[in-house]
Formats: structure tokens, sequence, C-alpha cells
């Protein structure tokens, strides 16, 4: 197929392709660039391998038959070696239970209730059918509930309607944090800790951890450690660790290949020689006790790359992730790309600086009474009940640091995807209507979805929600985050750090990345604050960027899996800064 570069985008080719080197010869310099490219920040790629995979694995590998699918799993960053996990899958197979006995009043009421509401819309899967169905079956009748719940036909507004529809929310809801809970166990079990960030400003552990590798060569012959991993075990130690994470093969570099605990050794092939050395398991006990952990830890972000089979779910609300700061891209070449657009510094954004679409469609009022006079209090600009002209939104988007919509679906039908992905740069986006971070799925071609579309215009975050989602909860989410981020940024003016203006010939160091330098051109964003001299200030370590005010503000949310879960970060770390003409 002829593509015409002129007429395309330049991310399409970023999402599309990976280039590889013409000859074996250059391969070296081609894995070096790509490790050099790569952010401080983890990158956690998550793969499921089914179907002839599966099969090839079992060969291989001597796994039992009932392996449907085996998750690989990469931790990829600038400054550390890589950690690469191949984990065999049980099939987490519960499915959404009925209500109580069949004599239950109340059980009969709410069966007879979900009936009624079934013979409205239809539900209509996104994804189509992955491997994710096989290992995991119970997600999409738990999505598919609660679309029937949400969408579904309007009911006579009475009390008992209204206690029984409670009633089947909740449990859906409840149903929904369990799966969650089961898939971590069941599916990362002792390496549920490989997904958490980097521990901040620890210096016990930087201590403990520099000791122990010394140690480990010196006293137990361990030459090749894996330090990354083996920072990464200290760092998550709240959590227990447990003796599977301590085996030879994981502590030294190279790919771990996991084995499912409860088949014996005869059925998934022999272990041995496995099982670290006593001294060494001791060494790494005593440098855990040894740590002294503050009453609050502080980790680095991470962001999520995701294959087709597995962006649906909700990782990001597993209990090991649900107080973590996560982000989603859709390549490792796409996060490349966002850091090359900000020439290597974090992107910023000043949350007053803000464009909202307020029901547009007229018929969410409890929405633009809980909103709008508040979104004027603020002195943002925007449209409350009335559509607006595309153009309109584009010189929006160009304009501003944030754009705010809360309104149906994703507002593709006031811009379109292919409007948005000819923008030259893009405003963060905050898109609170249902399904709005949702990715179509056709066959093997590439996703799409109006926040990929954002991403791919420059926006540098974008918060979405992957499915339906009732007004009043998404509502107090929605404003929990606003609230925290405006805050962050009035609590700016008060840090004596944060307004130190930099030298001018000096250096900005990206956060918790490499320096750069100052004087590099940006005028390709409007989303960088700039000092009088033109210099650009400084983004400390020790603010919070906003993907960290999402994950608290989801236990805002009456429903913290069924609306709560549903928001999502896409893009990439972006901190908060104060415009001093604002």
């Amino acid at each position: 197929m002829y593509i015409h570069k002129k007429k395309c985008h330049p991310f399409f080719f970023l999402f599309c392709y990976r280039l590889a080197p013409k000859s074996v010869k250059d391969l070296e310099q081609f894995v070096k660039d790509f490790y050099e490219g790569l952010p401080s920040t983890a990158v956690i790629c998550i793969s499921l391998l089914g179907h002839a995979y599966t099969s090839l694995l079992q060969e291989l590998l001597l796994y039992p038959s009932s392996i449907h699918a085996c998750m690989l799993l990469s931790r990829l960053n600038s400054e550390n070696q890589p950690i690469v996990l191949l984990l065999p899958l049980d099939s987490v197979s519960e499915e959404v239970s009925e209500d109580a006995a069949p004599n239950d009043e109340n059980a009969r009421a709410c069966q007879e209730l979900r009936q009624r509401m079934n013979s409205g819309k239809r539900w209509h899967c996104p994804w189509g059918s992955t491997v994710v169905d096989i290992v995991a079956p119970a997600f999409k009748v738990i999505l598919e509930e609660n679309f029937m719940t949400s969408s579904g036909c309007p009911l006579e507004d009475t009390k008992s309607t209204r206690s029984l529809w409670w009633m089947i929310r909740k449990k859906v809801d409840h149903q929904l944090g369990k799966l969650l809970s089961n898939l971590e166990d069941s599916w990362l079990g002792p390496w549920r800790h490989v997904l958490l960030g980097d521990c901040l400003d620890c210096e016990s552990l930087n201590k403990e951890h520099k000791k122990l590798v010394q140690d480990l060569k010196s006293k137990c012959g361990m030459v090749d450690v894996n330090e990354s991993y083996l920072k990464l075990v200290l760092g998550a130690a709240k959590f227990g660790i447990e003796e599977t994470c301590l085996s030879k093969q994981c502590l030294q570099k190279g790919c771990y290949i996991g084995m499912l605990e409860h088949h014996t050794e005869e059925n998934c092939g022999s272990n041995g020689g496995n099982n670290v050395s006593a001294s060494a398991s001791r060494l790494i006990r005593e440098a855990v006790n040894e740590i002294h952990w503050e009453d609050t830890i502080f980790r680095e972000p991470i962001i999520l790359v995701l294959d087709l089979d597995v962006q649906m779910l909700p990782w990001e609300s597993m209990p090991i992730l649900r107080q973590q700061e996560v982000y989603r891209m859709p390549s490792v070449g796409s996060i490349s790309m966002m850091r090359s657009r900000y020439h290597e510094l974090v992107p910023l954004i000043d949350p007053s600086d803000a464009f909202y679409l307020l029901n547009p469609s007229g018929d969410l009022k409890s929405t633009q009474a809980e909103f709008e006079n508040w979104f004027r209090d603020q002195n943002f600009e925007g449209r409350a009940g009335t559509m607006p002209t595309a153009e309109e939104l584009a010189t929006a988007l160009k304009s501003h640091d944030l754009y705010l919509y809360l309104g149906h679906g994703s507002g593709e039908q006031y811009l379109s995807i292919d409007e948005i992905q000819r923008l030259e740069k893009c405003a963060a986006t905050m898109l609170m209507g249902c399904s709005s971070g949702s990715l179509r799925l056709s066959g093997c071609y590439v996703p799409r979805g109006v926040s990929l579309s954002y991403i791919r215009a420059g926006s540098p975050v974008t918060v979405a929600n992957l499915w339906e989602v009732t007004d009043k909860d998404i509502d107090r989410f929605g404003k929990a985050v606003l609230n925290a981020w405006l805050r962050e940024r009035t609590d700016l003016a008060d840090c004596s750090e944060c307004n130190q203006p930099m030298k001018e010939s000096g250096a900005i160091k990206m956060r918790r990345g490499r320096k750069v330098d100052s004087k590099k051109k940006l005028a390709s964003s409007n989303l960088v604050e700039t000092t009088d001299k033109g210099s650009l200030k400084n983004v400390r370590e020790h603010r919070p960027t906003i993907g960290s005010f999402v994950g608290r503000a989801r236990d805002t949310c009456t429903l913290p899996f069924l609306n709560g879960a549903a928001p999502v970060c896409y893009g990439v770390p972006t901190g908060i800064i104060r415009k001093r003409q604002l």
C-alpha cells in the first residue's frame, strides 16, 4: 500500500510502524538508540500471548494444557537494566452471580428490574473478541451489566425502583472490584510489585541496595546481579517478599520464565538449580529489615504500554496500582516522540487557562447546574448548553492549556477525529463522557479512539473513561480532580523553591530525567511557562504531576469501581504551573 507522507499526520507512522535496521550489523546501534530514547520513568509493556503462541509455549516449556494464555511483561527505562517476565495465566472464570435465593423477594424484584432494563439498548463490545474473553470472561459480562443498568430504558422514579437499582449497581461494582483483585492475585501473584514506580528520595533504600549488591557479588559469587530488579524488590518490601521472587533466575539478567505454583515440577518442567543460596536470601532479608521507611512512600509515575488484547482492562484500579500514578501510551515509540516534541522536558499546563464545553446537547441539566457557575467563578472560557462550531473548538484547543468536555460520549460529534489530528498543537484534555477513552478495534488494524487522536495532536495528557458512567458520580470525580489541580496551582505561589527562576545559562532537569539545554527552541508548544528573561522555569521533583490526582479522586465516587475505575490517563507525566499573566 502506498501512503503519501505529506497527507498524513506525522504521528500516523509512529503508531503504525516500528522501523528495523537494514542489516544485522546495525542492530547494536538500533538497540542502543532505542534505550537512549526511553524516559527515566518506568515504561511497563504488557502483552497477552494466546492461541498459537500458547500452544508453542506449552510445547517448549512443558506447561499443562490448562494454560490458555501467557503474559509477557517488560519493564524498561533509560537508567536501569530491563526486567522481562513471561508468566502463564490461570483463567479467572468467576462469573457475575445471581441475586441470592429464588425465594428472596429482593432477588426476584432485582431480576425483574434487570429484564425491563435489558429490553432497551444493546451493548456493543468495542474490542470484539480477544484472549481476555478466555482468561477473564467475567469482565465482559460485568461491562454489559454496567451498560444495561446505566444506559437502559427509562424507569419509573419511585422509592422502591431506586432502591432496587442501587442494589444492582452496588453488587456489580463489588464484583468488578473483586475481579480486579482476583486478576492481580492469579495473573501477577508475587510479581505484582513489578508494576510499581521506583521509590523517590529514600536514602535508606539507596544505601542498603548499594551494600546488598556488593555483598551478593563478594560473599555469594553472584557476579551478574540484576541491580534494577533487586532495588525494585527492596522498594516493595512493605508488600512482602515471596521466595519465588528471590530465585537466581530473576536476580540475574535475562528473562524470568514463571511457573504456576499449583502445578508440580513434573508438569511444569524441572526448576532445579534455580533456588538462590541460603546466604543470598539471608542477605536480602537483612537488607529489607535495615531499611527505614517513612509513613508515606513517594513513587515515580509509570507509563503502561498495553497491547490490543489487554488495553480495555482497568489496570490502574488493581489493588497494587490504586494509589500509583499511572499513564497510558499506545507504543514505546509514541513516548519517544512525545519526549522529542517537548525537547525532553516535562510538559507543563496551567489548569486556570481552560476552555470548557458543558452539556452541549442540552439534556444533562444536573451536570450543567453543578459546573456552570463554578466554571465562571474560575474565569474559565467556554460554552454551556449550546453546541459549538468545529472551528471554535479547534481554536480553543490550540490556544488554551486545558480543554474540559462534560457531555455525552467523547465530543467527537463536535470535532471529528480527523480534525483533531490535523491540529499542530493541542491542550491537555479531560473528557468525562461515556466511553470517551474506549478504543475501537478492527481486526489487525491500529485501534481508533478520540483519546489517541488528542495524544497524536500533541496533547500531553488526556483523562477519559474506558466505559459507560453515570453523571452524578463522574461529576464528583471530575470536580475532585479539577479542584486538586487548581489547589496545586495555588500552592505553587507559596513554594519558595518553585519560585526561584533559573539562570539563563543553566540547564533544566526533566522531572526525574536527564539535563538538557534550556535554550532549545520551544515555539511548537504553548504549554510551557517562561520567566521574564525567557528561560524556562524548573519543574521541581517534589511537586505532584497531573496523573497523581486522578487516582486519589476515584474514591470520591459512590461506586469506586464501576464509575471510579473508568477514568484513565493517556499521555505522559505533566506538571502544573502558574502563569504570571493569569
